[in-house]
């Protein structure tokens, strides 16, 4: 057969190209793609054009840093044909060999089918040992319309470069050396690298992708993995914290509001601050060893689903369950450390918590947010119920930590201890580690953290004391953060005031049977260690509970001090606080006109919408009026009943004086 006749070789065919390396030929063009050796997932590693008139009838691009002289050689090898040289034409191919490509010495650096295409080199990334001697680098192409892509080469000891490089080694790494004991930021590329370092951190990476096995550089340091988002930014970031578990405590750092495809310099230059990167990554959970992550869901039987299910135990009974974690959601004033510093004794003394039975047991309360106004507290709650604080199981840990970062410790701690029941985190904006509080993903992050406090092997009960969104109301106390923070928790218990009185409950979410209120007097009290330097007693607060029939005389009481306040506005309006209390005839205990007692009533009728003040002026809405007509009867009745009681009181006082008087006569 003449050379005319012969069929065209394997490698100019993109469907024999295409079989030979398990690519797969783009419909329409000459293009072939496939992933390079080592590569089975993701996007394809490199794309291969059919061109009679390129180096050996091929164009070679690699979008992950290989060598495309190399991955050249691999196709040719494939389909069975001798290494391409530099420099070699598209002259007819020599007779199909088979002799796989050598990889004894490497090949001068050739970068001319790249710039032939129009790529120019716009940076060089060098990797150097900690005394600054450069291994090798990665050069960086890019084109108009072109996708980027990377050569890697290493220095030939005589001023020039080769091809390809030795082992790999960690970017960098000069700088990491020289600052001991810094966390360390891990990035998809040197790019980001670079930035990071010129905000002042510590960042690091690897030549496309491929991590050394020795990452002793990293032993004992906090390591921040930042993948790019995308699926295989994902799977390159469990790579690398596979890889450093067991050499450093390693956390993965989603960005939020990153682009698709986006990278941690994408973040940045959408206005996002180094400091909020910084906030996330304290944020962040632990990442767990790769050999603990579950290969994929898996489907249990509905008997193996039960099968040796114990229910969880109540912290408090029909409120608060063990494992579950809670928040504690209330305005400023409410009361709820001196709430949380009770449900903390109660639960130490195995005693009911305003009348609900506790489970008992040993409590650590995180004392974070005004540790010294805690103590107080403290101290004159167990003076008011003459304790010893020796003689109670609460631990208490002052100031905020990174409940992440120290999970750990105090595992350990409660390891020690021989475990924990209830676990009181006060506030949740204390030990907050983020950068904005009502953010739904920064919250969402932090409550999953709070949460890892409740899966302790001992399974205590979390409760977080936390504050209110914006502009909250008595009807609207839902903790900050958004539904992001609410759907992670299993109850959000809220404390209103009310009065004079605190009532717990729930709104938003609550895992669990409804119960009734709970009401707490907040009383001012005094112990004899609360004293200042001059002697003068320094007092606190203390949560004491109030019984059902005392609510109900108390809500007696407020009943009819609202009907008369409702009357009294209605005939003059222009009174103020002192003077509807002097009207009434209110007073407090030192003979004074009772204006707190005035307030706490034309507190609940605006509450009810009952009463306006407006331009120092009170007045009453439509539904007011009709509720002052209705108290104005009802009184008028009571009165009534009063006077025809007064009267058969007298009338039988009377009768009664006069029998007694007969008798005397008689005698």
């Amino acid at each position: 057969m003449t050379a005319a006749t012969q069929p065209d070789p394997v490698y100019l065919d993109p469907h024999a190209v295409a079989k030979a390396i398990g690519g797969k030929v783009i419909a329409g063009t000459s293009r072939v793609v496939a992933h390079a050796p080592g590569h089975k997932k993701g996007s394809p590693e490199i794309s291969i054009t059919v061109d009679p008139s390129a180096p050996r009838g091929l164009l070679v691009n690699c979008f992950s840093g290989e060598d495309p002289v190399a991955m050249k050689d691999w196709v040719l090898a494939r389909c069975g044909e001798p290494a391409f040289t530099p420099g070699q034409k598209a002259e007819a191919p020599a007779a199909h060999t088979g002799l796989p490509k050598s990889k004894d010495t490497p090949k001068a650096f050739y970068d001319g089918h790249l710039t032939r295409q129009g790529y120019s080199a716009v940076a060089e990334y060098d990797y150097a040992t900690p005394d600054g001697e450069v291994l090798f680098q990665v050069i960086r192409y890019q084109g108009d319309g072109l996708d980027k892509t990377f050569l890697q080469r290493q220095p030939d000891g005589k001023g020039g470069w080769l091809s390809g490089r030795p082992d790999p080694i960690i970017y960098r790494w000069p700088e990491i050396a020289s600052r001991p004991g810094e966390p360390v930021y891990v990035v998809e590329g040197e790019k980001d690298a670079d930035i990071l370092t010129g905000v002042g951190l510590l960042a690091t990476t690897a030549p496309n992708g491929s991590w050394p096995t020795d990452l002793s550089p990293l032993k004992g340091r906090t390591v921040f993995v930042i993948p790019d988002n995308d699926a295989p930014g994902a799977e390159k970031a469990d790579k690398v914290i596979a890889l450093l578990q067991g050499v450093a405590p390693v956390k993965r750092v989603v960005l939020p509001g990153a682009p698709e495809k986006g990278d941690v310099t994408d973040w940045l230059a959408a206005g996002n601050t180094v400091e909020q990167l910084q906030a996330l990554a304290k944020a962040a959970m632990p990442a767990p060893a790769n050999d603990n992550r579950p290969a994929g869901p898996e489907l249990i039987h509905s008997g193996d689903f039960v099968r040796g299910f114990v229910p969880p135990d109540y912290a408090v009974d029909g409120i608060m369950q063990s494992g579950f974690l809670y928040s504690l959601t209330g305005q400023t004033g409410s009361g709820k450390t001196a709430v949380a510093l009770l449900l903390a004794l109660c639960t130490a003394l195995g005693s009911p918590f305003a009348g609900r039975e506790t489970k008992g047991g040993r409590v650590f309360y995180f004392a974070g947010e005004n540790p010294d106004d805690v103590t107080m507290r403290w101290i004159g709650l167990l003076h008011e119920h003459a304790l010893d604080a020796d003689d109670l199981d609460v631990h208490f840990i002052r100031g905020v930590f990174s409940v992440a970062e120290f999970l750990g410790h105090i595992a350990e701690r409660a390891r020690d201890l021989g475990g924990v029941d209830l676990i009181i985190v006060d506030t949740t904006a204390a030990y907050f580690t983020g950068s904005d509080e009502n953010s739904n993903v920064e919250m969402g992050n932090y409550a999953r953290q709070l949460r890892e406090l409740a899966k302790m092997e001992w399974r205590p009960a979390v409760l977080a004391a936390s504050h209110p969104v914006k502009n909250a109301g008595a009807d609207n106390l839902l903790p900050r953060g958004g539904g992001a923070f609410l759907n992670e928790v299993d109850g959000n218990l809220t404390l209103a005031k009310r009065g004079e009185m605190s009532v717990l409950h729930w709104q938003g979410k609550h895992r669990g049977p409804d119960f009734l209120p709970l009401t707490f007097d907040l009383k001012t009290i005094n112990a004899p260690a609360l004293v200042d330097s001059k002697g003068r007693p320094i007092p606190t607060v203390m949560a004491a509970p109030v019984g059902d029939d005392e609510v109900a005389q108390r809500a007696d009481s407020d009943n009819g001090d609202d009907k008369v306040m409702l009357l009294a506005i209605r005939q003059n309006g222009n009174r103020s606080l002192r003077d509807l209390a002097e009207f009434h005839g209110w007073t407090n205990t030192k003979g004074e006109p009772d204006k707190k007692r005035a307030q706490n009533s034309t507190d609940r009728l605006k509450r009810a919408q009952y009463v306006l003040y407006e331009l120092q002026q009170w007045k009453l809405t439509k539904k007011g009026e009709e509720a002052a007509s209705s108290a104005a009867a009802d009184i008028h009745e009571q009165r009534k009943w009063a006077t025809v009681v007064q009267g058969m009181a007298e009338k039988a006082g009377r009768k009664q004086r006069r029998t007694g008087e007969d008798r005397t006569v008689r005698e």
